[in-house]
């Protein structure tokens, strides 16, 4: 087989003044053994390390790289949303500059894509590793949801990530997906762009459309590191309104249709925005206060609704 028979297959890497770790992102990209994919790079730095790195070792080689620097910085979100803009591949996958994939992530992902057309996504079981590389002991966001390979159904596990309010397919590097499947911006769910639950909102997007299998096995590690925001103060805010959004117009998508379901994913998201409270105490701000009351208001009357129907 030539290598145009078999479907090509976008990694897009956006990347913000980390020239080490994108480095090693890109070669574990360029190192898959699936053999028809282009690499789309999205360089938001403030200077120039990345571009020197790219235009030197590696764009006289390697052809299947395209490389965009921006000429001004986009931010995550939008230079994320360029590259899926610019991305010819029918089947997607993000690499976060500070990740790896194994290098049978793509070619293990597809074979289960070319055999089952019902598949929206494919996503895998993934390892967590620290600055140098060094594999650290698994927790709460890296639980593995099935002990071996498993199909299972889009709106099954949509329904389960949001009782649970809980990322069950993983970051962004982890899946696969089918590009057409997303209709909405990645990290758009019914026309609002989310803040930090990102890729939540594009996983529920993609499972209302088909099905998921899940790989038992580890195709992709996600660093921990000194230089990631993983859980600030802005952050805990964003996503507490992310998720209220979420669970509020999931069900517009086909989801939460079982008033039981629906019920506990509203009780749910409203312990965490009760915790959010505890969490800023004294860091509490007015801005802060009104923004939890508007999503406790929005839990609060949706619940009230709920309650009134089974009546």
């Amino acid at each position: 087989m030539t290598i145009n028979t078999y479907p090509l297959v976008s990694i897009l890497i956006p990347t913000y003044n980390r020239p080490h770790y994108f480095q090693l992102a890109l070669d574990s990209a360029l190192a898959q053994t699936y053999p028809n994919i282009e690499i789309i790079i999205g360089d938001d730095s403030t200077d120039n390390k990345t571009q020197e790195l790219i235009k030197q070792s590696y764009l006289p080689i390697y052809k299947n790289i395209v490389y965009i620097q921006n000429s001004v910085s986009l931010g995550q979100f939008q230079n994320g949303l360029l590259l899926f803009e610019k991305a010819s591949g029918n089947y997607i996958n993000y690499l976060m500059d500070d990740d790896l994939l194994h290098p049978d992530k793509i070619q293990k992902m597809m074979n289960l894509f070319l055999t089952d057309n019902s598949l929206s996504l494919v996503t895998s079981y993934r390892k967590l590793i620290d600055e140098k590389g060094e594999h650290i002991p698994d927790g709460p966001i890296n639980i593995k949801l099935c002990e071996i390979t498993t199909k299972l159904s889009g709106m099954d596990v949509g329904n389960q990530m949001l009782m649970n309010c809980c990322n069950y397919i993983g970051e962004p590097t982890t899946p696969l997906f089918k590009k057409e499947h997303l209709i909405e911006a990645f990290g758009t769910l019914n026309g609002r762009e989310y803040n930090c639950c990102v890729d939540m909102a594009s996983w529920i997007h993609l499972l209302s459309k088909g099905n998921l299998t899940y790989i038992s096995e580890p195709l992709s590690y996600f660093r921990i590191h000194s230089g990631q925001q993983l859980q600030s103060n802005m952050k805990l805010l964003e996503g507490i309104e992310d998720l209220t959004h979420l669970i509020t117009v999931s069900k517009n998508y086909g989801f939460l249709q079982n008033k039981t379901e629906y019920q506990k994913a509203l009780q749910e998201v409203l312990q965490r925005i009760l915790y959010a409270f505890q969490h800023y105490n004294k860091d509490m701000t007015d801005m802060i206060y009104q923004r939890l009351t508007q999503c406790v208001e929005t839990v609060k009357i949706e619940l009230q609704l709920l309650q009134n129907q089974l009546l």
